[in-house]
């Protein structure tokens, strides 16, 4: 199979999208044959890795790597790659993406491969809404010229299946594959501190991310948090408007930037928060809720994700955009559990995510979605 993917590892800024390969191509390997074909470099940076040569295949275990350098030359060479050697499935793991979807696309079409499309959430409200009229002038143009047929969209749950048939239309060809993730144990789960509930956010600083909604939601909490914040600032526009937000807030709310997170430092990092907040407009899995989970730290997210029901289970609170003061509310609720409640609700979420992300249906479904198109 090849892959192609504009962030990979060592990349990290990329979020999501490279732990959903990552976490495949590691637990599946052993079945799967892969090739990967990436960028030399990580997202928004003008340098290459240091550690990566860049234009030639690399060996990393059973896997083999192309990182592209962005230039006409080696694109080329990667266009032929998909166009003339014998690959029995194309897994393409965006769709918007011109370099690493589309161009690969029509050359897998000319080549008459089999393919395998991840929209990875561009389709959900949230994301459509940002640069909305290229994207609808992208898809009408896409539509129109019969690219959908023959391609297999992999959707990770029924709710992104859903975006993709409002998007492209009801005739498209789906397979539901949860993305993959891997149970991560935290160190230890610290007491709740007393004075001052303790918010952490991880992810990229854009719009999709609507870390303005959250900061816009704090002003008006009465009980004394913080709000660290860590990921990359992909929007230095959107950044500088929440900068200002932040210089608005009451003094009972602290808020800092702390930079990027190392992924390998997730887990162990935010588990010594108190609650993870990231009210999204919108994931088709979001692996750092997963991640969240995981640290056992309790999470108040938007609806408009694929972890829902999560007050019914008892490990936080989905709430729609349109109703603030209910993220006001849970956050107020959290800030005034006694030490006892809070290391209760803590056990909970340790105890659903060592169940969920334990199991293995999410593997075996991405095998089967392979099956399944190598068998059209």
């Amino acid at each position: 199979m090849l892959i192609f993917t504009g962030f990979y590892l060592p990349g990290f800024k990329g979020g999501g999208p490279i732990k959903t390969v990552a976490n495949l191509v590691s637990t599946t390997s052993g079945r799967i044959n892969y090739s990967i074909i990436t960028g030399d470099r990580d997202l928004g940076d003008s340098k290459p890795y240091s550690n990566v040569v860049p234009d030639c295949w690399c060996s990393d275990g059973p896997t083999s790597i192309y990182y592209c350098s962005p230039t006409v030359f080696a694109y080329l060479r990667v266009l032929w790659e998909v166009f003339n050697k014998k690959y029995d499935v194309v897994y393409l793991n965006s769709f918007l993406s011109p370099f690493f979807s589309f161009f690969p696309l029509l050359a897998a079409k000319l080549g008459r491969k089999k393919v395998v499309l991840g929209p990875r959430g561009e389709f959900s409200l949230g994301a459509m809404e940002i640069k909305a009229i290229k994207k609808k002038i992208f898809i009408f143009f896409f539509r129109m010229l019969g690219l959908c047929k023959g391609i297999l969209f992999q959707a990770s749950t029924k709710f992104e299946a859903d975006d993709i048939k409002r998007v492209l239309g009801e005739g498209v060809d789906i397979f539901v594959a949860e993305d993959i993730a891997l149970f991560e144990a935290p160190l230890n789960v610290p007491m709740k501190s007393s004075g001052c509930l303790r918010l952490v956010f991880v992810s990229r600083i854009s719009p999709k991310k609507n870390i303005s909604y959250a900061l816009e939601l704090l002003k008006d909490v009465k009980a004394n948090v913080s709000y660290h914040i860590f990921g990359p600032i992909e929007d230095a526009d959107y950044w500088r408007m929440c900068e200002v937000i932040i210089a608005s807030l009451p003094e009972n709310v602290e808020v800092k930037y702390c930079g990027n997170l190392d992924p390998a430092e997730v887990v162990k990092t935010i588990s010594q928060y108190d609650i993870f907040f990231m009210p999204t407009k919108g994931e088709n899995y979001g692996h750092v809720i997963a991640e969240a989970l995981c640290a056992g730290l309790p999470i108040v997210v938007s609806d408009t994700t694929p972890w829902r029901n999560l007050q019914e289970n008892g490990i936080g609170w989905d709430i729609p955009l349109d109703k603030p003061d209910l993220f006001v509310q849970a956050i107020e609720q959290a800030a005034n559990m006694t030490e006892a409640e809070y290391l209760r609700f803590r056990d909970r979420v340790l105890s659903w995510a060592s169940k969920k992300f334990s199991q293995t249906d999410a593997i075996e479904a991405n095998i089967a979605m392979f099956c399944n198109v190598l068998g059209k």
